[in-house]
């Protein structure tokens, strides 16, 4: 009988305010989180974050289920090591870089001892080239990022056929002219056909919707359409793309390679190089690209974002206003947006920017390259957002995608704003 996988939270790396109100194992690195790619059953987090994260998923939380052999895998990974297969009970794999346990196999009383906080004693081993989130612009390494999006893409399309669920080039072209709207499959030289499929790794689901004039370009890497999504009339994607459940791609939008959109979200403009958690709004025309954007997040109309420095070096940059200046090791660097960040019209995010949770851009000048965290940010300067406004206008935004914000996800962002500087707006 199998291991029973437990994703642990081990507090490492810095990932400022991506890890604000979700644990790292919740990040989005591709179509799928870190969670889902590592297929636990259980997950072991601080104390303080325990409340909030039952209100988001079905898995056991800090209880340990019958069993006598456990994996242990590290929060932090975006995909499970190789060798974590191969463990003995007793074992462990660690990171190269930082010492720290990336996967263990334990038995129960070593299981039970994790959970109470004593790791037990392990055989060490640094993993062979590690897939592990150390800054946030670790999800964004290129080939790292493609190979993801290509097996998620494959993981996607084995589940909808087994579910049934995959829609097919030829019954979705009949499925679709029955509804009285056109999906065809390519350009043929006879005559102009709606959907111009370049590629064979075009995956949708049989209950999206793809309109006319849509270009779904596959040759650079799969293109996933998922449950519900819409895609509007001469959208061009170029994949890899995920365009996750629910979410809308605007008429006219560019989707660049390795853009992932989560569930529900509005896309427009030209993207590339970036991923949306879910929830979050660019639904207008600017340029966003190398970048990291939380959920609920909305981005004013013209919201544009530099992703290359005019002498094209190395991009350093602030995790976030309590962390130091780092190289990011990329030449193509945007900006980092946490959650329920939003930003005015025209607003622009210089090479490099990060956004901390809850903050408001609304100046006519680039906002600083670090922002703090519930900054209200304006041409008369900088406050700390009101924590009552900023709630209710959390509430209003979640209502509109069918949401309420739960007491003990009120309880964090209450937290999460006492820890910052200043007070009232």
């Amino acid at each position: 009988m199998g291991a029973t996988r437990i994703v642990f939270e081990d507090g490492g790396g810095s990932l400022g305010s991506l890890t604000d109100l979700r644990v790292a194992a919740e990040v989005r690195s591709g179509a799928f989180t870190g969670l889902e790619r590592l297929q636990a059953e259980v997950l072991f987090v601080p104390g303080d974050r325990e409340a909030a994260l039952r209100t988001r998923t079905s898995l056991k939380v800090n209880v340990l289920p019958k069993g006598s052999r456990f994996l242990l895998l590290n929060g932090r990974l975006l995909e499970a090591p190789v060798e974590a297969g191969k463990l003995a009970v007793g074992e462990a794999l660690t990171d190269p870089v930082d010492g720290c346990v990336l996967a263990a196999c334990v038995d129960r009383d070593g299981a039970d001892a994790w959970l109470a906080g004593r790791g037990p004693a392990l055989r060490q081993s640094p993993a062979v080239s590690p897939s592990v989130m150390r800054r946030p612009w670790d999800l964004l390494a290129n080939e790292a990022f493609e190979r993801r999006l290509v097996q998620d893409a494959e993981a996607l399309r084995a589940r909808w056929k087994w579910e049934g669920e995959l829609a097919k080039p030829s019954q979705v072209a009949a499925w679709r002219n029955e509804k009285g709207k056109s999906w065809t499959m390519r350009w043929t030289g006879k005559r102009t056909r709606p959907i111009a499929f370049e590629g064979d790794a075009v995956f949708v689901h049989a209950t999206a919707r793809v309109d006319a004039f849509a270009v779904l370009d596959s040759r650079g890497g799969p293109v996933v359409i998922d449950r519900d999504a819409v895609i509007g009339a001469h959208a061009v994607l170029q994949g890899p793309v995920y365009v996750g459940p629910g979410t809308q791609v605007a008429p006219h939008a560019l989707l660049k390679p390795r853009t992932v959109f989560g569930p529900r979200c509005r896309a427009a403009g030209e993207v590339g190089g970036t991923i949306f958690h879910g929830d979050s709004n660019k639904a207008h025309d600017g340029h966003l690209g190398d970048a990291l954007v939380g959920r609920w997040v909305n981005l004013g109309a013209g919201t544009v974002n530099s992703n290359l420095l005019n002498t094209y070096g190395e991009v350093s940059m602030r995790v976030d206003d309590r962390s130091p200046m780092e190289r990011t090791g990329r030449q193509f660097m945007g900006c980092i947006l946490g959650d329920h960040v939003k930003t005015a019209i025209g607003t622009r995010l210089m090479t490099g920017t990060a956004v901390g949770t809850g903050a408001m851009i609304a100046c006519s000048v680039p906002p600083p390259s670090c922002t703090p965290r519930f900054a209200w940010l304006t041409d008369d300067g900088q406050k700390v957002h009101r924590l009552d406004r900023f709630l209710a206008t959390a509430e209003i935004v979640m209502k509109r995608r069918g949401e309420v914000l739960h007491p003990a996800e009120r309880a964090a962002i209450e937290a999460l704003h006492a820890k910052s500087a200043g007070s009232g707006s």
